[in-house]
């Protein structure tokens, strides 16, 4: 058995992943990898896709979310991702204060594949004559600028290689603000090369989980809290993309603009910063009280002030485009689960601020209090933009087999089915359409109706015993779900 069969298998694409899982050569390694239900999920998508003859040119680009590209250094021996070969190799993610590369130049981390995590998608997209598609990972670690140029490049090289195809972007999460920092960056030599663009739970303006995260520090699960045991803060920090999906600031987020006929209102008179996801400002480094030297609260505050001037300028790049290309664009939400929508601290004596409120719970037909377990519907909808809602779990939400669909109707330029309200996609009874196809491999068996997406709403953390108990079940294989956790 090749000592590499599991960053091949990481590095290969759907249709060879597929592949690899039939082959009884490697089913012991890959199983004890996967876990036995990850891997099993694996050979149901392998039983349904057809030969993969290689037809048409590609003429469709998946761009993945936050955490949704693996990372190669060869210097640190090969794929980096969330298992016990590179545990201890997380802190080596750290990125130098200009967030533009790896804190040691040594190790030269680079995207390298699309996560598994999209494999349905992947899969259901293999098995159309319609489109064909490439995968388009991404250093997400980085100001999502240092991939746009990239992401142009492929554009315009598919577009070229179609014989002047139309190019379609469907993107996930994080992704989504990359293709529209592309399009702003370069809109004007792309417009006439993309066709329709499809965003899939995107954060358009942010998510406060990633708030949460900096102020707590990956707290959640206990998976959560063990990744937090080897991504440091400081880590975490560095990271200037992921901080870049940070709530928008007041002006930006729905409901707190100048524009805006009603104010959002927290109902408290001693309410300092008007915004439906906190009451205090979320790009003053110091308002976080995280206990920081000046040095490091400098630093902190010019990777804010990189993350505000990044949601300003998005905004104004929106307004700015022609109702014909907004057209171009379909959102699809989820809705129907617990999120961390608001972070609020709680004055206490001699006005101290000593303990921070956490409001996860729904408000029907509040849009700032329904979601996807990651992203409020507020954040999840783009301004003349067509929408449509479903009940589903953030990281799953493109395995859904009615979303899927959708976006193969909307990419057709096919009457959509899926509902335009909130009210009527939670009222429907779910069929086998509403459910994901690997709820193992996109880790959404955690959550379900009855039992909302852990990720961050438990705030008890784990005891260290109970870590040290973690640590040595993930070291003996018991534990494969972990490469399942993400930060959103």
């Amino acid at each position: 058995m090749p000592e590499d069969a599991i960053d091949s298998f990481l590095k290969a694409d759907t249709w060879e992943r597929l592949r690899r899982v039939q082959d009884p050569r490697l089913e012991a390694k890959l199983r004890a990898y996967l876990g036995l239900r990850v891997f099993e999920e694996f050979q149901g998508l392998a039983a349904r896709a057809r030969e993969h003859l290689g037809g048409r040119p590609p003429n469709l680009i998946f761009v993945p979310g936050v955490m949704g590209s693996l990372l190669l250094s060869q210097s640190l021996g090969g794929i980096w991702w969330i298992d016990v070969r590179t545990l201890k190799h997380l802190d080596d993610l750290r990125l130098s204060p200009d967030g533009l590369s790896d804190a040691n130049p040594g190790h030269v981390i680079s995207p390298c594949a699309t996560d598994t995590v999209y494999e349905p998608f992947l899969t259901a997209l293999l098995e159309r004559d319609d489109f064909a598609h490439v995968g388009f990972p991404y250093d997400w670690r980085k100001p999502l600028f240092a991939s746009a140029q990239a992401l142009r490049d492929r554009i315009v090289d598919l577009h070229a290689a179609s014989g002047g195809d139309a190019i379609h972007l469907v993107a996930h999460s994080m992704g989504g603000l990359l293709v529209r920092m592309t399009l702003m960056e370069y809109g004007d030599e792309l417009w006439d090369k993309v066709g329709r663009i499809v965003f899939l739970a995107t954060p358009h303006y942010g998510s406060l989980a990633i708030g949460g995260y900096l102020k707590n520090h990956l707290w959640g699960f206990d998976l959560m809290a063990l990744l937090g045991r080897y991504l440091g803060r400081e880590t975490y920090r560095s990271l200037w993309g992921v901080l870049s999906l940070l709530p928008a600031p007041r002006g930006i987020y729905p409901g707190t603009r100048p524009t805006d006929q009603t104010q959002w209102s927290s109902g408290e008179l001693d309410d300092p910063y008007a915004h439906p996801c906190c009451n205090f400002d979320l790009y003053k480094a110091e308002e976080w009280k995280l206990g920081l030297s000046s040095a490091e609260t400098v630093q902190l505050q010019t990777v804010l002030n990189s993350a505000a001037s990044f949601h300003q300028k998005l905004y104004k790049a929106h307004l700015s485009l022609s109702q014909d290309l907004r057209n171009r664009m379909l959102v699809i939400a989820g809705i129907g689960y617990k999120t961390l929508f608001r972070l609020g601290y709680r004055n206490r004596l001699f006005g101290l601020w000593e303990h921070m409120e956490k409001v996860t719970s729904r408000v029907p037909g509040d849009p700032h209090r329904d979601g996807d377990g990651r992203v409020a519907v507020a954040s999840a909808s783009l301004e003349e933009v067509t929408i449509r809602y479903v009940k589903g779990v953030h990281t799953g939400l493109p395995n859904i087999p009615s979303v899927y669909q959708e976006v193969f109707r909307w990419l057709q330029g096919k009457s959509l089915k899926l509902e335009d309200s909130v009210e009527d996609a939670l009222s429907l009874h779910l069929g086998p359409d509403d459910v994901g196809l690997a709820p193992n491999l996109d880790g959404t068996a955690r959550s379900s109706a009855e039992e909302d997406d852990p990720g961050y709403l438990n705030f008890e953390a784990p005891s260290p015993d109970q870590i040290q108990l973690l640590e040595s079940r993930l070291s003996a294989g018991e534990i494969p779900e972990f490469i399942t956790t993400r930060l959103l």
